[in-house]
């Protein structure tokens, strides 16, 4: 059942997520008829895409991390595997504390999530950026929608819990908010960046 459920919303939700990925890609039509193109890479050539994506991986796991410090600054472990053998011969360990463990020191396993949910942030954010583009409270209401989505088809059976699984329109405020604070901080990182 919990199959099914899954396919119908990402089926339902993939329309949604198309239309905003497409306008994602398109610049202004009246930027284009001047010939102007806000993206030309000679305009952009000091932007280092894998430095930012990195970047905002840190500050989103930093985020977590600080987010799960109790009253008496104490962060509950959350012990994990390494599937980073590098990292596991360097601490001896398979088992990491991802919870109490700085991005930087994390194995590349469990740096994925992060640098992928970056990833999704600075593609639905570069371009409208980068254009000058006005971003309203309704474009990054649908762009936390996609953030969302995409969260789901990564982590469906691994981290996600009955609550999460719904359309964006369903979660809690909370959950909203933690989308919603993923575009916004990637659009105030890109800014810095420009």
């Amino acid at each position: 059942m919990a199959c099914f459920i899954y396919h119908f919303m990402f089926a339902m939700a993939k329309k949604h997520v198309n239309a905003l990925e497409s306008s994602c890609s398109n610049l202004n039509s009246q930027d284009k008829v001047n010939g102007f193109n806000p993206l030309n890479e000679e305009l952009n050539k000091n932007f280092d895409m894998e430095k930012i994506v990195k970047k905002i991986a840190w500050i989103f796991h930093e985020n977590w991390r600080k987010s799960r410090i109790d009253k008496n600054g104490v962060c509950e472990p959350i012990m994990e595997k390494s599937e980073d053998e590098k990292w596991t011969k360097k601490h001896w360990t398979e088992m990491v504390d991802i919870a109490n463990t700085k991005f930087e020191d994390l194995p590349k396993n469990w740096q994925r999530e992060n640098l992928e949910a970056a990833k999704v942030a600075v593609e639905l954010v570069y371009k409208r950026v980068m254009s000058w583009e006005e971003i309203t409270s309704e474009m990054i209401e649908e762009m936390a929608n996609v953030v969302h989505i995409k969260w789901l088809e990564r982590n469906w059976i691994e981290w996600s819990f009955e609550n999460q699984r719904v359309d964006y329109e369903n979660l809690s405020a909370e959950e909203k908010a933690k989308d919603r604070a993923q575009i916004e901080l990637t659009i105030q990182i890109i800014k810095s960046e420009k």
